[in-house]
């Protein structure tokens, strides 16, 4: 037996146990059978080639050599086609990669904002702490019930950035939550065993509102309720406030109304601060401001439901 059947079958030994392994791999690793099958293929190949030099060189038998041609050519095919393969996972390796890669940044930059709202939440808490220190230690009525207007506009911007930080969705917020926690403030603050004022809420489910017009919402809504409980009942302990919003077409709808004494022309001219605020916010939110005066007040407030001038994140 000549070197050259020798090597052949050296050869041949070598790519059986190379057949076996990748076989073995192949069975035990299921997300590698796809490119997998090709490695082993090209393993394959190459045994007929060795078998038919062993025939041709050890035995002298060249029938095995009329098909060689085409193994050598298949070999080529396949090993094309293997590297084919092989890019096109590494590529979608890596794009798997990139996506898992930007859902971490995505996450990690959600929980970074949430952090951020719950710090300025804890932060109004605070300023809105040393007001009522403050108000407790004067006897000026006067100052008293200013600090107390300042700090329920705290309160009202606190409590916007305590529902974003509690809610999974970091660019819009449910308006339900804002009003129900914005007037439970002010409930506890003006209502009391003194006064028999009724406060009635309507607002429409579903109402959701990207972050930066929910704090002036939320201060639209502080400004029109505080100011019917402190000037709507001055000469009596008995009066109703009614709060709804809701939507028609591409615009919602607020309504805040009482059955109290009505407003002054001073305060319908602008002169009063709540509603030169309230004025000053409507038109941040590109929305218009209805006053009626009959029966009391009522004050409807309209404005576009779509953000013009939306958060971009890029």
């Amino acid at each position: 037996m000549n070197t050259i059947t020798l090597l052949n079958l050296s050869s041949l030994f070598v790519y059986l146990i190379a057949i076996y392994i990748i076989i073995r791999k192949l069975i035990e690793r299921p997300s590698y059978r796809g490119e997998g099958a090709f490695v082993l293929i090209l393993a394959i190949i190459p045994c007929y080639v060795s078998v038919s030099n062993v025939f041709e060189h050890g035995y002298s038998i060249d029938y095995f050599d009329d098909y060689e041609g085409f193994f050598k050519d298949l070999y080529a095919m396949f090993f094309l086609i293997f590297l084919y393969v092989h890019s096109l996972k590494k590529e979608q390796t890596q794009r798997t990669e990139h996506e898992r890669q930007i859902k971490s940044d995505l996450k990690l930059k959600s929980k970074l904002l949430t952090e951020i709202h719950h710090r300025v939440n804890n932060n109004l808490q605070i300023i809105s702490g040393l007001l009522a220190m403050q108000v407790e230690s004067e006897n000026d009525i006067k100052l008293t019930t200013s600090l107390g207007l300042i700090q329920n506009r705290i309160m009202a911007i606190a409590s916007v950035h305590k529902i974003i930080y509690g809610s999974p969705n970091l660019l819009y917020v449910d308006l339900n939550l804002i009003f129900n926690s914005i007037l439970g403030n002010l409930k506890v603050t003006y209502i009391n065993e003194k006064n028999n004022i009724e406060l009635h809420e309507l607002i429409e489910e579903g109402l959701e509102m990207d972050l930066d017009r929910a704090i002036p919402m939320g201060l639209i809504l502080n400004e029109l309720v505080s100011n019917s409980f402190r000037h709507a009942f001055m000469n009596r302990n008995r009066g109703k406030i009614e709060v709804s919003l809701g939507k028609i077409e591409d615009q919602f709808i607020l309504v805040v109304s009482d059955d109290g004494l009505g407003i002054d022309s001073a305060v319908m001219d602008g002169k009063g601060m709540g509603l030169t605020l309230v004025k000053n916010l409507v038109k941040q939110l590109r929305g218009t401001i209805k006053i009626e005066k009959e029966s009391g007040l009522a004050i409807e407030i309209r404005f576009p439901i779509l953000n013009q001038n939306p958060i971009r994140i890029e």
